[in-house]
């Protein structure tokens, strides 16, 4: 059968039209750009409607909204948007000329048309209800949620999040892979929007009952929002109930888990954790999510992995006799149900675009450099095997006794992760920021809070890095916000001296050069900026990075910064110049965290990939060329969030995904001490500078003291 689209034809289901280009009935076209043919209408809910075409012998689907009020048609192409741009087997297909326009015969009414990837399978919420609301299994629910987090890394990847996580919008194919499914709405976050959303205006609200995180039923969500949701949706699967009916008014709990016997308590404990009410309490990213279900599963680890692929199927199977009786379920989300955000630091990516100021003082990378970069050969490159450590000589290896270090207080005060932490000059102040938007100042020795600043807090902003000048009388401090700053602050009365301009992509991470006179931010638009500290002004933009900042460091001379990326790589920098010195490649992970060692030889980095990589400058590097690690501290398996030398360049300390914090001795690369202790990631770890004291900054949103022979 042809159907014709008109929403006034008379007959729109004639079977005489299957070989027509033009309706009997109404004039209108048949065959659609000239390629899509209707051949069924599937489904409709608001003001669209799904059909099913034919698109030169290969089934599609087709979704045509049939409202012409602006909000709805700039949402509707805003979902072509951002399917167009991710590609993943977990997300429908749509190709790049898949949105058009289509006028019926005698209308003046344009009908708005997507035409995306045939998904043959069921839907969560349907398959669920097929089997009489039978709770899953842990091993299939592991699977699920393994392959649903993928999809979403790949989703926040490219700066999207869904905002309608719900079983009804989770397809599996018939292989088993699951496919999340109506991103209805996707908004791009132009200044603007940022601009109102950091002043307190809400965004669009779209909220599915149960599923809904609180910070998005008030209008402000955050790429957290989806794990909440994705947790609420678990729930429903693991008990075969709607995560309401467990719902505790009077004590604002979900109490679940006593219909969901079957799983495991770190299971039920993660699911939990996705479902915190705050969005800082939840985890900071897909990639946290990923390496904790991967601990769980190998704890559940079955003799037989064929039994487990077995039992993923066979519900399928099930399904599809009972529901489809041999014909494809297909169910498209329609317009207005689900909302995919364009979250985070929006900011241009094709940074050839930007124009600079003549009057800036440093240079951008130039291309002659860039080439440069890209001419090394595999003599270039040493040839390590990961986690090697090389020898060293007689002269280099240094034979000091390692005094252990031991917990000597715990500082609780904030209410959110404590994402930095830095020591004063003088070994006497410690200061921490939090994901919670303030900055608070301890006495080192005795542990007792002096003051709290809160001027991050009142512009609506977190604190995502601290650092205090080498005088230590002054502390300077960002936020990773929309349109987050940088405030400097005279440390000694806490009052705020300056705010630096707004960054529309928010400040991850900020350093201060030897010499107390230029700042260094980094950002999620891929820049590291400089900045005079005394005046304010921008000095200048180094661009090269293709990932978002998240570790800037100077040498203890100041000429050189050293900035760490999510694109893997380390960059290295002429503070003077802005001229890119060279790149530091090894790493197979986002890069963290990097430092300088004391006497600006060696820096380290803490990634992703599980490892602390480590490059000797004057042995290993060619300027202009790229440099490959020269050593690789292993320990446990684990992402190495943050990293710091001690102040005799001879221990380096790593805070890690699991809490723990290993101490390495930098010169041979040997395990020295395990401290363990925090209950989450550790994000922030910083040495005093007489080494006597190891500082600790958590998602547990607690501070911890180390001491050596206490």
């Amino acid at each position: 059968m042809s159907y014709c689209l008109n929403p006034n034809c008379p007959k729109p289901a004639d079977p005489l039209h299957n070989t027509n280009r033009i309706c009997r009935h109404c004039g209108s076209q048949l065959v659609l750009q000239n390629r899509y043919r209707v051949t069924r209408l599937l489904g409709e809910g608001g003001f669209a409607k799904t059909y099913e075409v034919d698109d030169r012998g290969q089934p599609k689907v087709l979704k045509v909204l049939f409202l012409n009020e602006p909000k709805a048609v700039s949402l509707f192409k805003n979902e072509a948007a951002v399917l167009m741009r991710l590609k993943h087997p977990g997300i429908p297909k749509v190709e790049p000329d898949a949105y058009f326009n289509f006028l019926p015969k005698h209308s003046k009414a344009v009908l708005h048309c997507l035409v995306m990837e045939k998904i043959n399978g069921p839907n969560l919420e349907q398959w669920l209800y097929s089997r009489n609301n039978k709770p899953i299994p842990q091993e299939i629910a592991l699977d699920w949620l393994l392959q649903l987090v993928d999809i979403l890394h790949r989703v926040h990847q490219q700066q999207f999040f869904h905002r309608d996580i719900k079983p009804a919008n989770i397809m599996v194919r018939p292989n088993g892979q699951m496919v999340l499914i109506d991103f209805g709405s996707a908004r791009q976050v132009t200044g603007t929007y940022l601009a109102k959303m950091g002043v307190g205006q809400k965004g669009t609200v779209i909220a599915s009952k149960g599923y809904t995180p609180p910070e998005q039923d008030s209008g402000h969500p955050v790429p957290q929002s989806d794990f909440f949701a994705l947790g609420r949706t678990f729930v429903h699967l693991l008990t075969g109930k709607h995560p309401l009916d467990f719902y505790n008014a009077l004590t604002d709990e979900l109490q679940w888990r006593s219909n969901a016997p079957q799983i495991s308590k770190p299971f039920a404990d993660f699911i939990d954790h996705l479902m915190a009410r705050l969005p800082g309490q939840r985890p900071p990213s897909t990639e946290v999510m990923l390496q904790r279900l991967a601990e769980i599963k190998q704890l559940r680890q079955q003799p037989s992995q064929r039994q487990q692929g077995q039992l993923r199927f066979d519900p399928l199977v099930k399904f599809k006799q009972k529901w489809l009786t041999g014909s494809a379920f297909v169910l498209v989300g329609c317009v207005g149900v689900a909302q995919a955000v364009f979250y985070g630091y929006f900011a241009p990516r094709l940074m050839s675009n930007r124009t600079v100021p003549v009057q800036q003082q440093l240079a951008i990378q130039t291309p002659v450099l860039a080439e440069s970069l890209d001419t090394d050969t595999e003599e270039d490159r040493p040839q390590l095997m990961a986690g090697s450590t090389p020898e060293k000589s007689a002269g280099e290896a240094k034979n000091t006794s390692f005094e252990k270090m031991s917990l000597t207080e715990t500082l609780s005060g904030h209410s959110l992760d404590v994402r930095s932490v830095a020591i004063s000059p003088d070994n006497r102040t410690l200061v921490s920021g939090s994901l919670d938007g303030t900055i608070l100042i301890w006495d080192l020795s005795t542990g007792e809070r002096r003051s709290t600043l809160n001027g991050h807090f009142k512009a609506q902003e977190l604190v995502s890095s601290v650092a205090i000048t080498p005088d230590g009388q002054t502390l300077v401090s960002g936020s990773s916000s929309y349109g987050g700053t940088i405030k400097i602050w005279n440390l000694a009365t806490g009052e705020l001296l300056q705010t630096l301009p707004k960054q529309i992509e928010g400040v991850s991470v900020v350093a201060i050069s030897a010499d107390g006179k230029t700042i260094a931010s980094g950002s999620e638009d891929m820049t590291v900026k400089l900045w005079d500290l005394a005046t304010g002004v921008q000095l200048g933009t180094l661009v090269g990075h293709s990932g978002p900042i998240r570790g800037v460091a100077f040498s203890s001379d100041g000429k050189t910064l050293a900035s760490g990326s999510e694109d893997t790589t380390i960059k290295l920098w002429n503070r003077n110049s802005g001229e890119l010195i060279s790149t530091l490649s090894g790493n197979s992970g986002k890069v963290y965290s990097v430092a300088f060692s004391p006497d600006g030889q060696t820096v380290a980095s803490g990634s992703g990939d599980n490892m602390i990589k480590l490059w000797d400058l004057q042995a290993g590097c060619t300027p202009g060329k790229r440099c490959y690690a020269t050593r690789s501290l292993s320990g446990p398996s684990e992402t190495m969030y943050s990293i710091a030398f001690s102040s005799d360049g001879e221990k380096l300390a790593g805070g890690s995904l699991s809490g723990r914090i290993n101490i390495w001795d930098a010169g041979t690369g040997k395990i020295l001490q395990t401290l363990p202790g925090h209950s989450r990631w550790v994000e922030s770890v910083t040495f005093s500078p007489d080494g006597k004291t190891l500082a600790s900054g958590s998602g547990d949103a607690t501070v911890k003291i180390w001491q050596v022979g206490e």
